[in-house]
């Protein structure tokens, strides 16, 4: 795997066989699209790769209404890596970038810096100022130009192609499940273990502190089931989203994770949680007895959801029928 932080940087006429968007979260719609793109490269004898921006180009055109991110530029390629991408362009976006006209942005980028022989874009892709830029056009200049460019329809379940719009609505609804049909893996919470107040180990249940980044989406405030492996080892989790009601509202969002039967120091580490499934929203309780016996009804509940998903992937392991939409 490379990654290139510069359009220059590679100059060897490498075949170059690339997709365009932004992937966030790389579901299931991306990695139709993206295995697609890998597959034609390797029968062209190309590199498999990806132009992605930093930051997301909503950050830089509309400030005030960027999409909090599903996953970081390190996860979405790592995701991307484990799916045969071997390239990876990651070029900063800014207004100069975005003025270029779609003419532009074709000639100047794809053509004569990348020198592409194929591109991949989703149906609903834009580019050039304004997003006038269709796959349309990509398509006209492609045959003009002797590009192969190929456009991948939307992988549509229940009715509803994916997106990206829908997995954020899922999660900021609390809809674990409904995420993880969506994106084709169970949504993930990433950050690093930071001091907080203590009051789980007080209360005899210690918490990781995450601080999760403030582009990344955090999913509605309550109490989850999950899971977290740490040193190649798998903990059920129960964390709570919010602010702590019962002891007087926190004035910032926490983020806690009880790893159940682990022992250590997280202090610093990045941790990533598997979320499972929203237990409950959070509530104030009248004291901490009552608050106690409430955690332990979730660990239960947790442990309960957290065996029988444990049960159902080696029935679908042993059966050989694990099924993989995006083919």
């Amino acid at each position: 795997m490379e990654v290139l932080r510069s359009l220059e940087q590679r100059t060897d006429g490498s075949t170059l066989i690339i997709a365009l968007g932004n992937f966030d979260g790389v579901h299931l719609g991306h990695c139709k699209l993206l295995k697609k793109m890998v597959s034609y490269a390797h029968k062209k004898g190309g590199i498999p790769s990806v132009l992605l921006f930093q930051p997301h180009p909503q950050q830089v055109l509309n400030p005030a209404n960027a999409p909090k991110l599903i996953m970081s530029n390190e996860r979405k390629i790592k995701r991307m890596n484990d799916l045969g991408v071997e390239l990876f362009y990651l070029i900063p976006f800014d207004l100069n970038f975005a003025s270029q006209e779609p003419e532009e942005f074709v000639e100047e980028v794809l053509i004569n810096k990348l020198n592409v022989n194929g591109v991949f874009v989703g149906y609903n892709y834009q580019f050039g100022r304004c997003g006038a830029g269709k796959p349309e056009y990509l398509k006209k200049i492609g045959e003009e130009k002797g590009i192969y460019v190929e456009v991948i329809p939307p992988v549509v379940i229940h009715g509803v192609p994916i997106s990206s719009t829908l997995i954020r609505s899922a999660l900021n609804n609390g809809d674990i499940v409904r995420a993880r049909e969506l994106l084709g893996y169970w949504p993930v919470l990433q950050g690093e273990v930071i001091k907080g107040d203590q009051r789980g180990r007080r209360i005899g249940f210690p918490t990781a502190n995450l601080a999760v980044s403030e582009d990344l989406l955090v999913p509605r405030s309550g109490v989850y089931a999950g899971e977290a492996v740490v040193d190649g080892k798998p903990y059920l989790a129960v964390l709570n989203i919010g602010r702590h009601p019962t002891f007087g509202l926190s004035s910032r969002q926490t983020i806690e994770a009880h790893l159940l039967n682990f022992e250590g120091d997280l202090y610093g580490k990045q941790l990533e949680i598997s979320l499972y499934k929203m237990l409950r929203e959070e509530k104030k309780y009248n004291n901490a007895d009552e608050l106690i016996d409430q955690i332990n009804k979730d660990i239960e509940l947790a442990g309960k959801i957290y065996e029988e998903m444990g049960q159902k992937q080696l029935q679908r392991e042993s059966s050989g029928l694990i099924r993989k939409i995006y083919n």
